[in-house]
């Protein structure tokens, strides 16, 4: 029902990423698992675990929070496509 991996790595830091829950099973806390356990198995190779979360994405960020992240900074994502 819900799933996160591991994307940027810059020195000291590993960024966990494609946290996502499936639609009809938001809500209910499901991505404290697979995100929980990746940050502790960052933190215990020695390397500090960090996410990003839209600011629009309103349910996710208690959960994340309350496994110890903290907001720090807006930052602004945008995609692009080649032609």
């Amino acid at each position: 029902m819900a799933v996160a991996g591991e994307r940027l790595g810059p020195p000291g830091w590993t960024e966990i990423s494609a946290g996502c829950t499936a639609p009809g099973a938001r809500g209910r806390g499901h991505s404290r698992r697979p995100i929980g356990a990746l940050a502790a198995l960052i933190t215990a190779r020695g390397e500090r675990p960090f996410l990003h979360v839209a600011e629009s994405n309103t349910g996710a960020r208690p959960l994340q929070e309350g496994l110890g992240f903290e907001s720090r900074k807006p930052v602004t994502f945008r995609g692009f496509r080649t032609p």
